[in-house]
């Protein structure tokens, strides 16, 4: 359709209610949240676990990184190909643990500059 056209005099009282709306801080941090809680609620995957790991991804990777220098070593000192097996195994996880707390982090920076932009 078209846009109508408003008074001057409607003009003004939506401008009241917006600035009325706008200094309610309760309902500033409610909208804010509103897409994260949304967000949250689909991404429910994997259970328990899954919402532990997540949760803990920061120190199940520092884990993991000293278990992959601790089996390096060992494979490095052994002859026996199961110390560079478990080795791989461990780095291919903590590779890919590595890459979600990059994707975690570049996801946090680009909602708190849209955050910063709309504000």
């Amino acid at each position: 359709m078209h846009d109508p056209k408003l008074t001057h005099q409607e003009r003004m009282i939506l401008e009241g209610i917006e600035e009325g709306l706008r200094g309610d801080e309760s309902l500033n941090r409610r909208l804010r949240t509103l897409g994260l809680a949304h967000a949250r609620r689909h991404e429910g995957a994997g259970g328990a676990w899954g919402a532990a790991l997540r949760n803990r991804l920061g120190w199940c990777t520092t884990v993991l990184g000293i278990a992959c220098v601790a089996l390096f070593g060992l494979a490095a000192a052994s002859s026996s190909p199961a110390p560079i097996w478990f080795f791989a195994a461990v780095w291919v996880v903590t590779a890919v643990c590595l890459i979600r707390l990059l994707q975690r982090a570049v996801e946090r920076r680009r909602n708190v500059s849209a955050r910063r932009g709309t504000d």
